[in-house]
């Protein structure tokens, strides 16, 4: 049996086992984990351009404007009352990180969203990997994988108590609808 066979069926393996732990797919409990008490991972820019540089943060990005002074001649207008602020263009997320640093566990899980990859790393080393549901990497030992079950039963409290807040937000607005929707049927039509 060649090479390529060989880790072919230590693949098939491993994904069975990682799949009867349910550590698959962003539904899993690396999913859950990087959802719940992860952060968010916030890209700005787009794919068309690329900036190595940094912006002068000392850079007025207004334009001069003029005013007339007291002897009727145009002149800098000293103060504006306006804040600039910068665009907000092309700022998507990209997915979500983990890290268990501020735990006191060194473990780190990252899930970016276009690409469908789930990375765990614990203490520096990549111990799994999987992209678009196909596993790369999957290194079993019960020294991350105990962290994991750990953090996922948190993870599964927090995740039900955002469902619970979620509804009850959700059934807030659906009141308020109701009562924008009779208060327009009064005044446009005295019902």
């Amino acid at each position: 049996m060649n090479w390529s066979r060989k880790e072919k069926v230590l693949r098939e393996k491993r994904t069975i086992e990682a799949t009867k732990k349910n550590l698959m797919g962003i539904a899993g409990k690396l999913g859950l984990i990087a959802q719940t008490l992860g952060h968010p991972i916030v890209r700005q820019g787009s794919g068309l351009m690329d900036q190595t540089f940094l912006d002068d943060p000392y850079e007025d990005f207004t334009g001069s404007e003029y005013a007339p002074t007291v002897s009727d001649q145009l002149g800098p207008e000293v103060w504006r009352d306006k804040i600039n602020e910068a665009s907000d263009d092309l700022v998507y997320d990209e997915g979500f990180v983990f890290d268990g640093l501020s735990r006191g566990m060194h473990l780190e899980i990252r899930y970016i969203h276009h690409k469908q990859r789930i990375d765990v790393s614990y203490k520096g080393f990549p111990v799994y990997k999987e992209v678009a549901g196909e596993l790369y990497a999957y290194a079993p030992f019960p020294e991350w994988e105990d962290l994991i079950d750990r953090l996922y039963k948190v993870a599964r409290d927090e995740a039900k108590r955002n469902k619970r807040f979620k509804e009850v937000q959700l059934g807030q607005e659906i009141e308020k609808q109701k009562t924008r929707f009779w208060e327009r049927l009064r005044l446009r039509w005295g019902v």
